[in-house]
């Protein structure tokens, strides 16, 4: 199915978009017929709506295989033009994909001391001894220096073990809140909605980006604040404390969580694109726990409680419905 192979070559462009072979091999499959051209051009504006902005210059290519009059002159003029068309689309669309797909990760990438990527987890010390474990696709710029202790979740998930220090606290920014804390272990995870943070043991003060009134939250062990991004609202709520950042350990366990959250958690650990296509199907809660050992398995599991369906659309898309 067309539409399947303009996904796999999406995510092969996504995933290596410098790689001259597969830039051409991409060419060759975008030229091969206009409906090859109008599936692409379907993922990216599919992509575009799940606010990914993919850059796709389909008719540039389209219009290298139809060659005016005047190139009509030479068969071999003719395919020099057509390669040379080509591959000026390819490197178009190739900048393109790079700048649309890549320009926040790359801005991440240039911020951030320490970086993971999918299925990866990595344990950093920082200067001042105190340990930060990071989750796969986790993104952490490091400012801990003799005076202050200061780090900035960019993306993605970091379990923190501070070191004690009463005379420097140590503060984690992330893009809707601010925790500080002079020497406890907890989690902090952007959602994509909102900074989620919870307590492990000792105690923390947390204080939402952009409340005037500047308002902190004291958490104890177990509990759970969870700061919207549009309002800056924080609620609370309570997990068993020795649940906290399992997928340390390989294990996912999630209370209360909406589906769309925990999918994007399983994301973290799949290698393959995963897709809610009927929105309303995010918003359901979900308790349980689940092994990240198999992202597949683990995401089946997720889906069954709620009678879904898994489908591996390619190896690089993997579709959850109700149908």
């Amino acid at each position: 199915m067309l539409l399947e192979e303009a996904m796999d070559w999406f995510m092969l462009l996504r995933d290596t978009p410098a790689d001259p072979a597969l830039m051409a091999a991409w060419g060759d499959w975008l030229q091969a017929s206009e409906t090859h051209a109008a599936a692409w051009t379907r993922i990216c504006r599919t992509w575009a709506a799940l606010g990914d902005r993919p850059a796709a210059l389909p008719d540039v290519a389209l219009q290298s295989t139809r060659p005016s009059p005047a190139s009509r002159v030479s068969p071999i003029g003719l395919r020099l033009s057509r390669r040379s068309l080509r591959l000026a689309a390819a490197c178009l669309m190739s900048a393109g994909l790079v700048v649309a797909l890549f320009g926040p990760a790359l801005q991440i990438r240039l911020e951030a001391d320490f970086l993971t990527g999918a299925g990866e987890t990595r344990i950093v010390t920082l200067a001042d001894g105190s340990r930060v474990t990071l989750a796969p696709y986790t993104a952490l710029a490091d400012d801990v220096d003799g005076t202050a202790r200061h780090v900035r979740l960019l993306a993605g998930e970091a379990f923190f073990e501070v070191e004690r220090d009463a005379t420097r606290p140590f503060v984690v920014d992330a893009q809707d809140a601010s925790v500080r804390v002079l020497g406890t272990a907890f989690s902090v995870r952007d959602t994509g909605h909102g900074t989620r943070v919870e307590l492990a043991h000792g105690s923390i003060a947390l204080r939402p980006q952009g409340v005037e009134n500047g308002t902190e939250l004291t958490l104890a062990p177990g509990d759970v604040a969870t700061v919207d991004r549009r309002g800056g609202k924080a609620e609370l709520s309570r997990v068993d404390p020795g649940d906290i950042a399992l997928w340390r350990e390989g294990r996912l366990s999630v209370t209360d969580q909406a589906l769309g959250d925990v999918v994007a958690l399983i994301q973290r650990q799949h290698p393959a694109w995963i897709m809610l296509p009927e929105s309303d199907l995010a918003t359901l809660r979900v308790t349980g726990l689940y092994d990240l050992s198999d992202p597949d398995r683990a995401l089946t599991a997720l889906a069954a409680a709620f009678g879904l369906q898994v489908r591996a659309a390619s190896p690089y898309l993997r579709i959850v419905s109700s149908r």
